[in-house]
């Protein structure tokens, strides 16, 4: 279907192409967004992402870590995931080993310290349709959520994620997992995310039958 396809427009092609160098940036590109459908099909958006915030979203994915800003660095987010309202991706912490902690001495921009100074700042991928509640905070120890994870709204995550794995509270724990192992093991060997909407339409009609079968684990 035309309609489910990743879009660009003319103005998008503007925005993305001087994004750095307008004006009411965030505002014309939030016009740009719109023109191409919305954060899920915008590729417009997707490239003053990357060029610009160091974050890499894959096709059709949507949710508050699209807007510039919330998402820090080296954050990497999967085809279809689902991400709720007021959602962060913080990569780095402040520095506690050091004598003052303040971002003066570890921010160039500051002028007390030369280009490259930095805290660490780590990378995070949100797996596949992983689906993320309102008002989560992901911190830097957590490298990676899983394909088809899901994350309870106000959990604070702390550590990686399995796929399938759904966790709760402040720090996130687990509650359950979503399919029995076998049913995992289909569903990743199908990587119908890698699909477009049509055809991962059929490809999951085609798994819908055997997974319903498969009971799934109990719960921690």
């Amino acid at each position: 279907m035309s309609g489910s396809r990743m879009r660009r427009s003319w103005i998008g092609d503007i925005v993305s192409s001087w994004y750095g160098r307008l004006p009411m940036r965030n505002r014309l590109l939030r016009i740009a967004t719109r023109s191409e459908g919305g954060e899920m099909f915008s590729l417009s958006l997707r490239r003053v992402l990357h060029e610009h915030f160091g974050v890499s979203v894959a096709d059709y994915a949507y949710g508050s870590l699209l807007e510039p800003g919330r998402a820090d660095r080296f954050t990497s987010i999967g085809p279809y995931a689902s991400i709720g309202p007021n959602v962060r991706r913080i990569g780095a912490a402040h520095p506690v080993s050091a004598v003052s902690m303040h971002p003066f001495w570890y921010r160039s921009e500051f002028g007390y310290v030369g280009p490259g100074h930095d805290v660490e700042r780590t990378p995070c991928e949100i797996g596949a349709d992983a689906w993320i509640g309102a008002n989560v905070t992901i911190l830097p120890g957590c490298r990676r959520i899983g394909v088809g994870a899901v994350i309870g709204a106000g959990a604070v995550v702390t550590k990686d994620v399995e796929d399938f794995e759904m966790v709760v509270g402040v720090p996130a724990k687990r509650i359950g997992i979503r399919f029995a192992q076998s049913a995992q093991e289909q569903i990743l060997a199908s990587r119908y995310w890698e699909l477009d909407p049509a055809a991962a339409a059929l490809r999951l009609r085609e798994l819908e039958s055997p997974i319903s079968d498969a009971v799934p684990e109990a719960r921690d």
